[in-house]
């Protein structure tokens, strides 16, 4: 019986534990676009699950990787947000070339690492197509 306790309260605490796994919401998850211009704008929502303010950061990386995209500016990338409040962001993806596809991600996160084993990161996935020239 002692060894069911301890399970139990080993079940308990890792329920605990990964309660703040839902750290940020981010959504849509995928976008994509089509622009006839160098531009092509994207809205975001950046949701709090939490029942206080929380400082949250969002930056743009790679499809597939974690490079930095310097072609892509985010508003506001850094921002506060209420307990149980969402906020748009507004996403450019820059510099598009004539016929070309540019695909990356915006991942949200909280700015300042939480306690504990998470890192709770949400990215949506994006992809921009600027028309072929005339």
């Amino acid at each position: 019986m002692p060894a069911m306790r301890h399970l139990g309260l080993a079940v308990l605490a890792l329920a605990l534990a990964t309660a703040p796994a839902a750290g940020v919401g981010l959504g849509p998850l995928a976008k994509s676009g089509i622009t006839d211009g160098p531009r092509k704008a994207f809205y975001l929502t950046l949701i709090n699950p939490y029942p206080t303010a929380t400082a949250f950061r969002a930056y743009a990386v790679g499809e597939r990787d974690e490079t930095a995209q310097p072609r892509v500016t985010i508003f506001p990338g850094e921002t506060t947000l209420g307990g149980n409040a969402n906020r748009r962001l507004l996403v450019i993806a820059d510099d598009l070339a004539a016929g070309e596809t540019y695909a990356f991600r915006v991942c949200a996160e909280r700015a300042e690492p939480s306690e504990g084993l998470i890192h709770a990161r949400v990215c949506s996935h994006l992809a921009a197509r600027r028309l072929p020239a005339a």
